[in-house]
């Protein structure tokens, strides 16, 4: 019996939490700094965002699930910056280019490292690490 008919299960996605005070600010630097789209779902009795998500593909492909999710979760909350993600990309340097055409320095410089692979680390508007690689 193979492992996978043992379990059972597969999982199909899996999207990092993103704790942030000011749901809107950061939404909208995902948007403007990494080019990618937001939706903020939940609002509290003060319209402050409480629930909500990042992507960078079109929110249509996203909600039809064509692709598997590849953003973050945001919760309100108290960020905590950490390394969050080990995100896979295809066109590292145009991603750290566009990133710093969009006057966002925090991105070190791309490295080639021994296995082969390129990275990179971004650093977000709340502090969290993203590592990127190629």
């Amino acid at each position: 019996m193979s492992k996978f008919s043992e379990k059972g299960y597969f999982v199909k996605e899996n999207a990092p939490v993103y704790l942030t005070a000011d749901m809107d600010k950061t939404a909208a630097w995902f948007e403007e700094v990494m080019g990618w789209y937001s939706n903020i779902v939940e609002r509290d009795a003060d319209g402050r965002g409480r629930y909500g998500v990042v992507f960078d593909m079109l929110p249509e492909v996203e909600l039809a699930q064509l692709a598997p999710f590849t953003g973050f979760q945001m919760f309100f909350g108290n960020p905590e910056p950490h390394t969050i993600s080990f995100m896979q990309v295809k066109g590292i340097e145009k991603m750290r280019d566009y990133i710093t055409s969009h006057n966002w320095d925090k991105v070190t410089e791309i490295v080639t490292r021994p296995w082969g692979g390129k990275t990179c680390s971004l650093t977000t508007i709340d502090g969290y690490i993203i590592n990127i690689f190629e």
